[in-house]
């Protein structure tokens, strides 16, 4: 059986780095139980304390293998690359060496031992059949159930390593029945860490969370409690049941497609949410979220993804600011002549109800897929309804959290709603022409 000293890790990080823990994070390093679980709230410090002992273990143990899986190889690389920083800090020091890799996935060598950055969809094939001493996995409450005891868990059979599940709290999932494990189980402990038990956030930052976010939300991010749906308009079960592992992989092929695309403003995102046909189902082949860089170069990024996926009419919210940039955008998929349309969108309240009821039903009735993208599942868990002062029922992403990839995603399936999928590929509307055709069809524009 596999075994270290976390002593000896918590020794070597002061030495090597100067780090400290805070109390939590040492009575959670100090645990060497062969399964270890945390439900965490944000700012909590599970990435640093996380890398610490994964750059630790790999140099306090000759050929020691470690690999750090996340829903995604993105989330991945970010525990990955904190890890290898303070690994070259260690190596200017001593001159020890590293063997870096990037491709066909982030891994570094030393001691003998290797640490690798995995997908747990897109790799979780070539996985199988490989051994580890330690796997830790980021956001686990967003894999599916059957990756961790079908392709983690028999990694660790060789050795009897230790698998370490850390995450946010997504409902009461297959991640909180390995929490509730943890409770009382002598092979298997969980730990549940609120943001307040790491002393170096304020409690100031803590009460202006409270104050915007629900009393659910914050909950969840803050207090890393499991709690239920209510007032959610997407119940986690039927979230659940439209995850398709296999979507994470997704390719562009020959197939048409339709996209949704919701502009960010001011602390949001620009969203695209990208839909392809198959066996009757609509499926979120591409998800992305656009870093906030000018408008123009937005633009470029989004003509490059649309005519590479084949879009032929991208719906995209034209509210406000929106409605300058629909026509910007489709200037220049015209002057580029891609014959992708462009279908604005003034949400007013019953527009948007409207949508994101239809998506709601779509997603019941199982005519909708998603990828495991951890950002788009936090956004459908915390959709709520609300009441108004005035009566009317307001359908949002509730205090300062996003909903701009759910608004994509309504948007995407609206679009295929309406035939988009099966219509004929259109002729390019040049810019000059675009609001008088637009006019003719009836589409609203938003003046104010």
């Amino acid at each position: 059986m596999w075994t270290y000293l976390p002593e000896q890790i918590l020794r070597a990080a002061q030495q090597w780095w100067g780090w400290t823990p805070h109390p939590a994070q040492r009575e959670w390093m100090l645990d060497t139980h062969p399964v270890k679980v945390a439900a965490c709230g944000r700012r909590w410090g599970k990435t640093e304390s996380l890398a610490v002992e994964t750059a630790a273990l790999a140099l306090l143990q000759p050929g020691i293998r470690q690999v750090i899986v996340a829903p995604t190889l993105d989330q991945a690389r970010i525990l990955f690359e904190r890890t290898l920083e303070l690994l070259q800090a260690w190596a200017e020091g001593t001159g020890g060496k590293l063997l870096v890799r990037t491709t066909p996935y982030p891994r570094v060598r030393v001691n003998e031992g290797e640490i690798t950055a995995r997908s747990a969809y897109r790799q979780a094939r070539s996985l199988r059949g490989r051994s580890a001493h330690r796997i830790v996995v980021d956001e686990a409450a967003y894999l599916t159930e059957e990756v961790i005891p079908q392709v983690l868990m028999p990694m660790l059979a060789d050795d009897e390593g230790q698998l370490v599940l850390l995450s946010t709290p997504f409902g009461r999932n297959h991640f909180w029945g390995w929490f509730q494990r943890g409770q009382s189980g002598a092979v298997c402990r969980s730990f549940r860490f609120p943001t307040s038990s790491n002393p170096r956030i304020s409690p100031t930052f803590l009460q202006l969370q409270r104050q915007l976010l629900t009393e659910r939300q914050f909950a969840i991010e803050y207090e890393a409690q499991f709690v239920d749906d209510a007032g959610a308009v997407f119940p986690q079960a039927v979230i659940e049941a439209c995850i398709q592992p296999h979507l994470s992989e997704a390719r562009p092929e020959p197939t048409p497609t339709v996209a949704g695309l919701d502009w960010g403003r001011y602390r949001d995102f620009t969203a695209l949410v990208i839909l392809r046909e198959s066996g009757g189902q609509l499926q979120a082949a591409h998800v992305e979220r656009l870093p906030g860089t000018a408008w123009q170069v937005q633009i470029d990024r989004l003509r490059q993804r649309l005519s590479a996926w084949g879009a032929r009419t991208v719906c995209c919210d034209a509210t406000g600011v929106g409605d300058p940039l629909a026509e910007m955008l489709q200037q220049h998929l015209g002057d580029n002549r891609t014959g992708i349309r462009v279908e604005p969108v003034v949400f007013t309240a019953p527009i948007k109800r409207t949508m994101i009821e239809s998506l709601a039903l779509a997603m019941e009735q199982g005519r909708v897929a998603i990828p495991p993208h951890p950002e788009l599942l936090r956004e459908l868990h915390a959709f709520t309804a609300s009441h108004t002062a005035s009566g009317h029922i307001r359908l949002q992403a509730q205090g300062s959290e996003h909903d701009d990839l759910v608004i994509a995603l309504a948007l995407a399936v609206h679009a295929a709603g309406k035939g988009a999928l099966s219509a004929p590929a259109v002729r390019p509307i040049t810019s000059g022409r675009r609001r008088e055709c637009e006019r003719m069809k009836g589409v609203v524009y938003n003046r104010g």
